[in-house]
């Protein structure tokens, strides 16, 4: 077993966290220990330190993230293989490092998600994932992978000779519950609107420091709402969505670049076309955002997602079309804007969490400072 009672630490169980999106699954781990100062590694065998809260009852440590492209959006079954293969090999890193640590993992999907089943009603990205019982599906790939029985009943810690069912969530809602639990602001009681902004835009809505999915689990779709009505058609079956004028590939193409990643390294690089396709990608996520104002009027919004990796370049002409467009102008306060303290890796380390709390574990902190990854 590796050493971490250097502290006095306890590890009491381990989480693996998947965020399942258009293009690309990003991956992590989470070591829950029972406070003090944890030493792990993760599955590359990279020795990640971080100091949590001293007697905080229960404090998760983060380990690297591992980020896999597909282009199986359309075959559920490839995509759930997928995600088994690399639950399987994140399952391998721990239980080397960690033998007899029980094991749950989450999964965090660009998919609108039954708060009660864990079904995917739809997706407009995922496509071979609409209406499918994911914990089980994703379970049962795994176990087919390993030749493992499934464990019985919900998400729960790893039985010893069974595969365990994971927790499956929404990503923007677990990319909110990582930025209300696990930022720098977390604790705080007030009403945050989290946009993520990657293959498309995913919402929530926090308030007093808890995630509000909704009365079918299915709130936060800011991504189609209609922007444009005479705009292109959108995968959701509307036309002219917010998304369609904000995502990546939306960046990519006003900047004539392949990829958002290429847009955004090229605008921070000081070229002029792609510094003006950000400046318009703000503009038109401001001119949401003042929508969303004029419905939730929370206090703050938070930018998540692979885009919000450009920064003031984005953020600057977002805030200045908000205050254009708020409803009520002058004579209210205005909402602030502000990069996502976990960027893009929000999805997967929510998604660990919850998996944790849904087990019986309560997450306190997170050990580690955050980080971000490219954007699609």
């Amino acid at each position: 077993m590796a050493d971490v009672g250097r502290t006095g630490d306890t590890p009491v169980a381990a989480a693996i966290g998947l965020d399942v999106g258009g293009g690309a699954v990003k991956a992590g781990t989470v070591v829950l220990t029972s406070g003090g100062t944890l030493t792990g590694t993760d599955v590359t065998g990279t020795d990640v330190t971080g100091t949590v809260s001293p007697g905080g009852g229960g404090s998760a440590i983060e380990a690297a993230e591992t980020r896999i492209e597909h282009q199986v959006e359309s075959d559920g079954d490839a995509l759930s293989a997928l995600c088994a293969a690399i639950a399987r090999d994140q399952y391998g890193g721990l239980r080397s490092r960690w033998p007899g640590l029980p094991v749950v993992w989450g999964v965090s999907a660009a998919a609108w998600i039954d708060p009660h089943s864990g079904r995917s009603v739809f997706s407009p990205h995922l496509g071979g994932w609409r209406d499918r019982a994911l914990p089980q599906d994703l379970a049962r790939a795994l176990s087919d992978l390993t030749g493992l029985p499934m464990a019985p009943g919900e998400a729960s810690g790893h039985a010893s000779g069974a595969v365990p069912v994971p927790s499956v969530i929404n990503d923007a809602d677990a990319a909110a519950w990582a930025e209300a639990r696990l930022a720098t602001s977390a604790g705080r009681r007030d009403r945050m609107v989290l946009v993520a902004i990657g293959t498309g835009i995913g919402g929530a809505l926090v308030r007093d420091g808890a995630v509000d999915i909704g009365e079918h689990g299915m709130a936060g779709e800011f991504g189609h709402m209609t922007m444009d009505p005479a705009g292109p058609p959108c995968p959701c079956g509307n036309t002219g969505c917010w998304e369609l004028l904000v995502s990546a590939d939306a960046l990519a193409a006003r900047a004539g670049r392949a990829s958002a990643r290429a847009a955004i390294d090229d605008a921070l690089a000081g070229d002029p076309a792609c510094r003006d396709a950000v400046a318009g990608t703000g503009r038109w996520l401001g001119r949401g955002l003042a929508t969303l104002a004029a419905v939730l009027d929370p206090g703050r919004f938070v930018i998540g997602g692979g885009v919000a990796t450009a920064g003031e370049l984005l953020l600057a002409p977002a805030r200045e079309e908000l205050a254009r467009h708020l409803p009520g102008g002058r004579r209210r306060p205005l909402p602030s804007v502000s990069v996502a303290t976990w960027g893009n890796r929000s999805g997967w380390v929510g998604a660990a969490g919850v998996a944790l709390e849904r087990a019986g574990w309560p997450v306190r902190s997170l050990a580690t400072g955050p980080a971000t990854s490219p954007a699609r």
